[in-house]
């Protein structure tokens, strides 16, 4: 995967996102149309880009280890956000804010339209990116994320909300039935394959739009330090905790890229709904995910770049 080409892919889905910042600035839009979005592609385009995914080409050989790999770049980021923030003297409900938002990619959202982007609908690297992004963020966020949140938080205990909310994401049964149709095989209409391959080709554009029109900026103000700090917990470790690991499992292109590229994705935005939900700060979370997805533009290039070079 030539590094230019992968840049160049980059640039144009942040194009998207500068168009979303533009018309909010202008006031044509802002939190209620990227909600709009973000519902459009959580319970459609999403869904519809798994199905068109998953049952090409399945679940990429090796992407268990990308899995594995994504993994430690996980918790080992959940723990160097909570150990940062409570160096720089930040009380308990920023420090459990940190954990999440620096530890949690937006792999659904951005990795995965990236991925595809950059790798095409076949060949494993997309399925692997779902499967990372289904065990990786979703599971963990809805189970681990939700633990660290309501003890460091105090917003209230865990309870069995979590799963059913698990549960309720509709790229959950999408994943079971796209591996259904890869595995059988069955055959769809023509036309039933060109309508998902047509909504799930939408996904990317539709979440930098989104992401442009909630972006704000107000967030920022005061916090400069803390919110660097945690910020280079998750642009700059994440992706270096992953790299290590892939090597280490002797992981082969391009599970290894897959795997670095989802944990070098800036924060999950669910992680910023949760960490507010149970107690924690969740300005903060807010301006973490805000900072970290205008740093990607800086960091990802990097992250390439040390793909390009480091990995085998």
């Amino acid at each position: 995967m030539p590094s230019g080409d992968l840049i160049s892919q980059l640039l144009a889905l942040f194009a998207v996102l500068g168009v979303g910042v533009l018309l909010r600035a202008l006031g044509r839009g802002g939190q209620a149309e990227a909600a709009v979005l973000h519902r459009l592609v959580i319970e459609v385009t999403t869904p519809a880009l798994v199905l068109s995914v998953l049952r090409r080409s399945g679940i990429g050989h090796g992407a268990w280890g990308a899995v594995a790999a994504s993994t430690a770049a996980l918790l080992a980021c959940a723990l160097a956000g909570v150990a940062v923030a409570r160096a720089l003297g930040l009380p308990r409900a920023a420090q459990g804010a940190a954990g999440l938002v620096g530890s949690f990619s937006n792999t659904g959202f951005l990795g995965v339209p990236v991925v595809l982007a950059l790798y095409g609908p076949t060949g494993g690297a997309a399925g692997t990116a779902i499967l990372v992004d289904s065990i990786v963020t979703t599971l963990m966020l809805w189970t681990l994320g939700v633990a660290i949140a309501a003890r460091m938080g105090g917003g209230g205990d865990v309870d069995g909300r979590s799963l059913l909310a698990l549960l309720r994401q509709p790229a959950v049964p999408s994943i079971a039935v796209g591996l259904a149709l890869h595995a059988l095989p069955i055959p769809l209409p023509s036309w039933l394959t060109r309508a998902l391959d047509a909504l799930g080709s939408a996904t990317p554009t539709l979440v930098f739009l989104a992401l442009g029109l909630s972006l704000d900026l107000r967030s920022l103000r005061g916090r400069v330090r803390p919110l660097a700090a945690v910020a280079a917990v998750k642009l700059l470790l994440a992706p270096a905790v992953a790299l290590g690991a892939a090597v280490a499992l002797g992981l082969e292109r391009p599970v290894s890229e897959v795997a670095v590229l989802q944990s070098a994705m800036p924060t999950s935005m669910v992680s910023v709904i949760i960490a507010a939900r149970y107690g924690c700060d969740g300005p903060f979370a807010a301006a973490t995910a805000v900072v970290t997805t205008l740093g990607a533009l800086v960091s990802l290039p990097l992250v390439i770049e040390a793909l390009r070079r480091l990995l085998p």
